[in-house]
């Protein structure tokens, strides 16, 4: 038979004391479900208020593809421009691409019967 020689420790050796890190991250106030500190609502006004002009450019644009075309090629033209605002909008939320939402949207509102269109849609009819 071998021998088993035991590892050479020193008797009164131990691992050193482990560290430790504590992070203290203070307890945030109670949110309120009714946050609505998105809609800005000061500075979505003052931005339709300037956008108003050129909405009604754009919506005489769209007014007149509306007469000289059709309703049907006027929506698309608004909604293109819409759809394209929005894009650019959720991208980088900045003020001119706020106001160039607005344009859209007021344009589309002054030239398209939308509320016309919107009970034909949910009522399946149509005039």
């Amino acid at each position: 038979m071998t021998e088993h020689t035991p590892p050479n420790y020193s008797p009164h050796s131990c691992k050193p004391d482990p560290e430790v890190h504590i992070r203290y991250t203070p307890e945030q106030g109670e949110v309120s479900h009714w946050d609505f500190s998105w809609a800005q609502p000061w500075t979505n006004t003052w931005t339709a208020a300037l956008a108003f002009v050129p909405a009604s450019l754009w919506a005489s644009v769209i007014q007149d593809i509306h007469e000289k075309q059709s309703l049907a090629g006027a929506w698309v033209m608004a909604g293109a421009g819409l759809t394209v605002s929005v894009v650019r909008f959720v991208q980088k939320n900045t003020w001119p691409r706020r106001t160039v939402l607005w344009i859209g949207v007021l344009g589309a509102f002054l030239s398209l019967p939308v509320f016309d269109t919107a009970v034909d849609v949910m009522t399946g009819g149509a005039r």
